[in-house]
C-alpha cells in the first residue's frame, strides 16, 4: 500500500486518516476530500509512515490553515516541525549571541 485516506464524519466535524506515504501524486486527492469535508477537520496521522516534500508543505499548509493534525510518529513530528526540509535539519547559526 503506498497510502490511502479514510473519511469519518462526526457531529463536530470530519476526522481524516492518512495511512501510509504521502506523495505529490496522493496530494490532489487529499486537497479534494479537504475541500469537502465538513469543518473543523481532524488529520489523523497516526498510520503515516512517511511523505515527500509536496506531502510534507501540505499538511504544513493545511495545518496554519486549522487543521488539527494528530497522531504523528515522532518521525512524522521530525519532518513537519518548522526547519526540516526533505528530512534534513536546516543548518542553524552557530555564532554565539551577544
Amino acid at each position: 500500500m503506498t497510502w490511502r485516506l479514510m473519511v469519518t464524519s462526526t457531529e463536530q466535524g470530519t476526522v481524516i486518516r492518512v495511512d501510509g506515504r504521502l506523495r505529490t501524486d496522493g496530494v490532489a486527492e487529499l486537497e479534494r476530500v479537504m475541500q469537502a469535508a465538513d469543518r473543523p477537520v481532524v488529520l489523523d496521522l497516526s498510520n503515516l509512515t512517511s511523505a515527500d516534500d509536496i506531502g510534507l508543505a501540505t499538511l504544513r499548509r493545511l495545518r496554519a490553515e486549522g487543521s488539527r493534525l494528530v497522531g504523528a510518529s515522532p518521525y512524522v513530528g521530525l519532518l513537519l516541525a518548522e526547519g526540516v526540509k526533505g528530512g534534513r535539519t536546516e543548518p542553524h547559526d552557530r555564532r554565539p549571541h551577544r
